[in-house]
């Protein structure tokens, strides 16, 4: 099999590519940042110049934390939307043979859905703050639909969970929590009281949800852990794994962003197994890898 993996130099990117390179027989072709799919020409050359591949799994995007993406909503919008417009069109004029996976976020659901379903993707208004991200989510799955339907071209997006793992350089939460643990060993805030909740899954979990549902052919679908974990378990997680001996606190007031999220995933356990035929990485597991591996590239 042949892939062209869009967002290829990116922390899921990497991970996705290496496994993928990993099964005989297989070839991928990347497509990284220096490609800049904002410009319209640079992603129609880039597809063009991929030869025939069987799958397009597109992962690029321009994402920061969460106070560069208030300072740059409208950049963040317009080149996270030109993006998905440029690999529709590429992906329709270059490889219509391919299959093409997308991938939406937990931050294209509506602000008020807790218990998150497929069902409930449009069923209300997005967290303001983080709206213009997620609508560009909304924008792809619409292209893939429109071409489905008109031209008979075969794709779907694939909901992943809060991924974390070696290695990451996005300002999530847990990489975030990490590097802020190690750079302040005497006390820690956390925003919040810690008892808001996310989907968390290892990198090479939600790797392995990609790939077996590549072939999913219904328009969305859920493939997080559909376990949940409070912020305060992971923090008291990271405080054992890394000996941190500084002051913990959590302050309520300081509250922002959705408190709950709980990823339902009954779809995929319908459709595949997933996730019960899968043995996960165990948090405590994931969280000492992780570690391990920054600790690593600080030293």
């Amino acid at each position: 099999m042949r892939y062209l993996v869009t967002g290829g130099g990116g922390f899921i990117g990497r991970h996705l590519v290496g496994r993928l390179s990993g099964i005989p027989g297989n070839e991928v072709v990347t497509v990284g940042r220096g490609a800049d799919l904002t410009q319209r020409d640079n992603a129609l050359t880039a597809f063009a110049d991929a030869g025939a591949v069987d799958y397009v799994i597109h992962l690029a995007d321009v994402q920061g934390d969460a106070g560069w993406s208030s300072r740059h909503a409208a950049e963040q919008f317009l080149a996270n939307h030109y993006i998905a417009l440029h690999v529709l069109e590429a992906w329709m004029q270059h490889q219509p043979a391919a299959r093409f996976v997308g991938v939406s976020s937990l931050w294209a659901f509506p602000e008020a859905v807790v218990e998150v379903r497929e069902s409930d993707y449009w069923a209300g208004r997005m967290h303001g703050p983080t709206e213009h991200y997620g609508m560009a989510k909304k924008v792809l799955g619409v292209g893939i639909g429109a071409a489905r339907r008109e031209l008979g071209l075969r794709g779907t997006m694939l909901v992943l969970g809060s991924v974390y793992g070696p290695n990451d350089p996005t300002f999530h939460v847990i990489p975030s929590l990490i590097r802020r643990m190690l750079a302040n060993p005497n006390a820690l805030e956390i925003f919040g009281d810690g008892t808001q909740t996310r989907d968390f899954i290892y990198i090479d979990d939600q790797v392995e949800g990609i790939i077996r549902h590549l072939n999913h052919d219904g328009e969305l679908l859920n493939i997080g852990s559909g376990t949940s974990y409070a912020i305060r378990e992971v923090v008291d997680t990271l405080v054992r794994v890394m000996s941190y001996r500084g002051q913990v606190t959590f302050d309520a007031a300081s509250e922002v962003g959705v408190r709950n999220r709980k990823m339902i995933v009954d779809a995929a356990r319908v459709a595949t197994g997933w996730p019960n035929n899968h043995e996960f990485v165990s948090l405590v597991e994931g969280l000492t890898r992780t570690v391990a591996a920054t600790k690593g590239l600080q030293a």
